[in-house]
């Protein structure tokens, strides 16, 4: 018997990771670059909130926005590791050549971002993510 909220929330998150199970490789790689541009916008966000925290010198938010920042780095490496692994050099010749070092772009612009507070090159990544999301949708499987 479900008895609370959480309890609830737990039987949805299991029920969709057993959805997660039927889906195509294809589907699982555009779910994984849908959460990699995700948490990359919401960390460009945050750093842009870092800034703004540091110029104001609010400890208390700047303890916030770190774990924020923390959190999306940690999941946006994550992300980007999972792709990575997932290339077929051998079939994909070129393409996934280059598809590696555009998610070795973005991982290092992740890190610069993280390290340096800086968002440009994160921006820029983000961008070319954006285009090869967008490229993810038109291919016919």
């Amino acid at each position: 018997m479900i008895n609370s909220r959480s309890s609830i929330f737990e039987v949805y998150k299991k029920i969709e990771k057993a959805n997660d199970l039927e889906k195509s490789p294809y589907e699982v790689v555009g779910m994984v670059l849908k959460e990699l541009n995700r948490t990359m916008h919401l960390l460009i966000l945050e750093v842009d909130k870092k800034k703004a925290v540091l110029i104001s010198k609010r400890n208390k938010d700047m303890t916030d926005v770190q774990k924020s920042i923390t959190n999306y780095v940690s999941r946006s490496l994550t992300s980007i590791y999972s792709l990575q692994t997932s290339l077929d050099f051998d079939r994909g010749g070129n393409i996934a050549t280059n598809l590696f070092h555009l998610y070795e772009f973005c991982r290092l612009q992740i890190i610069d971002a993280f390290t340096k507070n800086k968002n440009d090159g994160l921006k820029k990544a983000f961008d070319a993510l954006n285009e090869i999301i967008s490229a993810w949708g038109t291919i016919k499987v």
